[in-house]
């Protein structure tokens, strides 16, 4: 009987610290997320090419006063980066900036906007190519020309980024190829303006909501864009982390029930009514810090029953925006982070409630 009870210890002990496990790191995917995931995304379904970009953001700066910062992107799959000195090349993907880089790269203010010469590669890239990562002030290669590192951010998978002004002095049919190689809409290559940027990050805002943005930039601007709705994803995995400190509440609380019951004495009741009470207050505190509810998920009038109808079809026009469009490496971060924090946290989930399950007494 011994053996069978001390079995038992140890498969709920390893429950236990499995499923805590697992909620540090759901914890932890949601953390890279939020860090990831700050500005707000844009998709635009007809690229920009290179000067159409630079003259769109020469507008909107010009006129758009109230616009907050925004940087106009797009990438280019499998180019190839030149270390001259020590003849090393790799392949890596390139990111056209016109704009912001910090809005992409976290504590990034390189290269500046009018920055020609200037680039930004990652762990890995730096080191294929120089077999170190103290690498800023030196030259790499690309498409004949040489640029100088400004600085080097963690591994994102090979990448290389640059401000597009630099590729100004391109002539037609010089120009950077798309992600796929091939002509877009038809037109020859070197017709096409180099129409390789499809993305807009824009600095958030508390003044205004994600849907007044919307509707600033296509006024603007004349482009058509669509928000990437990321904070659904957050708002997803968000509640996955909470699930575990409201199953293990909403058993404390059962726990201190029961106790009240059993209990004959006032004072005792009294010392359970107390801890229930802080327990209950806590995870109200909880919920208060880590659930912000979007203006665009809050209906202007009661009476409009159709706002729930409309943001539904909405939602599921932007899940399946997500799915389809191509993605980039910056998109692979927040993937990947969403991925882990919603797997890790159901997992946890289940095993703190199996946990709670076979510790508790009848």
């Amino acid at each position: 009987m011994k053996m069978k009870a001390s079995v038992k210890y140890v498969i709920r002990a390893a429950v236990a610290a499995l499923g805590v496990f697992l909620f540090y790191l759901s914890a932890l995917a949601y953390g890279k997320l939020v860090s990831v995931t700050d500005g707000i995304l844009f998709y635009l379904e007809e690229p920009l090419g290179i000067r159409e970009a630079m003259a769109v953001k020469q507008d909107i700066e010009e006129k758009g006063k109230e616009m907050p910062t925004f940087c106009i992107w797009g990438q280019i799959g499998q180019q190839t980066l030149t270390n001259k000195y020590l003849k090393r090349s790799i392949q890596a993907d390139v990111i056209l900036l016109c704009g912001n880089a910090e809005l992409l790269f976290e504590d990034c203010r390189v290269p500046a906007k009018k920055d020609s010469q200037g680039c930004v590669i990652d762990e890995a890239t730096a080191w294929e190519l120089f077999g170190s990562t103290n690498v800023e002030g030196k030259e790499i290669s690309f498409q004949e020309k040489s640029y100088t590192i400004r600085k080097v951010i963690p591994e994102q998978g090979k990448i290389f980024a640059l401000q597009i002004c630099s590729l100004e002095h391109k002539k037609a049919g010089q120009g950077i190829p798309s992600e796929s190689g091939m002509p877009v809409d038809g037109r020859p290559q070197q017709e096409k303006d180099d129409v390789v940027l499809n993305r807009i990050t824009m600095q958030k805002t508390e003044e205004k909501s994600l849907r007044d943005l919307e509707v600033m930039w296509n006024g603007q601007s004349g482009l058509s864009v669509t928000n990437l709705d990321v904070q659904l994803l957050r708002g997803v995995s968000g509640a996955c982390i909470l699930l575990v400190p409201a199953t293990s509440c909403i058993y404390f609380l059962g726990y201190l029930l029961c106790q009240y019951r059993q209990q004959k004495q006032t004072m005792w009741k009294a010392a359970v009514v107390v801890f229930g009470f802080i327990a209950a207050v806590s995870f109200f505190l909880l919920l208060k810090s880590h659930i912000n509810i979007p203006d665009d998920y809050i209906p202007t009038r009661w009476s409009d029953f159709s706002f729930w109808s409309e943001l539904w079809d909405r939602k599921q026009d932007t899940v399946g925006l997500l799915l389809k469009m191509p993605k980039t490496d910056l998109d692979t971060v927040w993937i990947e982070s969403f991925g882990k924090a919603f797997e890790c946290g159901l997992l946890a989930e289940a095993l703190t409630a199996g946990f709670l399950m076979m510790t508790r007494r009848k």
